[in-house]
């Protein structure tokens, strides 16, 4: 176990009911296969709803407001959610009430310069503003449908916190849309550009900003480190047609961002057949492109876009989790699963390291390679003059073996 990273915290009144639905969604989301990876502990849901002390109505203070007993470490970032129903308005008008104090304070905390506090609203429908409109008016809401529809919650809160990480996306998480320019003898001749726009059109009703070459690039730019500075810096969307896995620049997009540690999802929109693959685009996560009819493209265009962002608020919480694990003897921790791709350069910015006797230690987040994709990587390591045994883990395989405090 290590300190903990990033917890949620689900603030609604009791008798706003949707809140036990949306905490429900919360928890199996955040404790599913997106985040199940990462070490122990990185991410926890907790609930504040129920009254906590005698003669007041609140429920149990916040850690980032009232430090936890016996000195226990505070989380290093915290997401808040306040579910803005009517019993919570008619409860903050009400005087007798610790409500307003409560959203005061939890307001307050996340308005205190450097305390990594995030408060993301989901408003449900037809509430009037007024004095809680007044303590949370200005703060940016989630989508108004993340308080009916699952996916929209997920996708909007999980890009909200990995923007307030902000390292490396900024204010606002982008998706580089990377996709071939021509169309196979067996594809419809619109048919990538229809994909194309259709991906554009179903970012542009996000918060998510796109990257498009051929409206980004601008007139008299160095096309050339445009694209590859993009592609080290950005969540990679890949859509895989039938030409895309052997033109030279979508290889190149998809590298640059494996070895930046970027997320990458591929859009498997292939209609017919490749000519070849490349190992350059394995090991991430894939979706199949469903073109049957609007309905199906467009879910499968969103399935690919949540799992982007859920891979954008991975790689943040891993990036604050490498730091202990390297305090505590872990000699490489990316974000993707080691390949060659990825070891290469590691080998060539780590010599003196890779010369070593001692052990190397490698930890990259579930699921585990397998024996076969173990024995490889162990070869490379060898042909590379490696001498010291190579140990390359996940957090369950690692501590499954008993392997520490890790």
């Amino acid at each position: 176990m290590l300190p903990p990273i990033l917890e949620i915290y689900l603030v609604w009144h009791p008798s706003d009911t949707e809140g036990e639905t949306i905490l429900g969604w919360l928890l199996e989301h955040f404790h599913g296969t997106p985040y199940a990876g990462l070490i122990g502990g990185a991410v926890e849901v907790y609930a504040r709803s129920a009254r906590w002390a005698p003669g007041s109505d609140a429920p149990r203070p916040l850690p980032c407001d009232t430090p936890l007993p016996y000195d226990l470490p505070s989380a290093r970032v915290t997401a808040i959610v306040p579910i803005i129903g009517t019993r919570l308005a008619r409860a903050v008008e009400d005087d007798s009430s610790d409500w307003r104090r409560y959203l005061e304070t939890m307001r307050a905390a996340a308005d205190r310069p450097g305390n990594p506090v995030g408060v993301f609203p989901v408003r449900l429908h037809g509430i009037a503003d007024g004095a809680l409109g007044q303590l949370l008016g200005d703060l940016q809401e989630l989508d108004r449908a993340s308080a009916k529809d699952r996916g929209t919650l997920c996708r909007e809160l999980s890009q909200a916190i990995a923007q307030l990480v902000n390292d490396p996306f900024g204010d606002r998480l982008t998706v580089f849309i990377s996709h071939a320019k021509r169309h196979s003898p067996d594809e419809e001749p619109d048919y990538v550009d229809d994909l194309v726009a259709r991906v554009r059109s179903m970012i542009s009703d996000t918060h998510l900003r796109a990257y498009f070459d051929a409206a980004d690039v601008q007139p008299g730019s160095d096309w050339d480190h445009e694209l590859r500075s993009n592609a080290a810096s950005n969540a990679l969307l890949a859509l895989r047609t039938d030409l895309y896995a052997g033109r030279e620049w979508c290889q190149r997009e998809f590298l640059i961002a494996k070895q930046a540690g970027m997320p990458i999802v591929t859009l498997n929109a292939v209609r017919r057949s490749e000519e070849r693959g490349s190992f350059l685009m394995d090991h991430v996560p894939i979706v199949g492109y469903d073109h049957r009819d609007d309905v199906a493209s467009e879910r499968s265009i969103e399935e690919a876009l949540n799992l982007l962002v859920d891979g954008a608020l991975r790689r943040a919480v891993w990036g604050l989790q490498q730091e202990e694990l390297s305090s505590r003897g872990v000699d490489w921790a990316p974000l993707h699963a080691p390949e060659p791709a990825t070891i290469i350069p590691w080998l060539l910015a780590n010599k003196e390291r890779a010369m070593e006797d001692g052990r190397i230690l490698v930890m990259h987040p579930d699921p585990p390679l397998g024996p076969d994709e173990g024995r490889v990587i162990d070869q490379l390591f060898q042909v590379a003059g490696v001498k010291a045994p190579i140990d390359v883990v996940t957090p369950r395989t690692y501590a499954s073996r008993g392997g520490g405090e890790l």
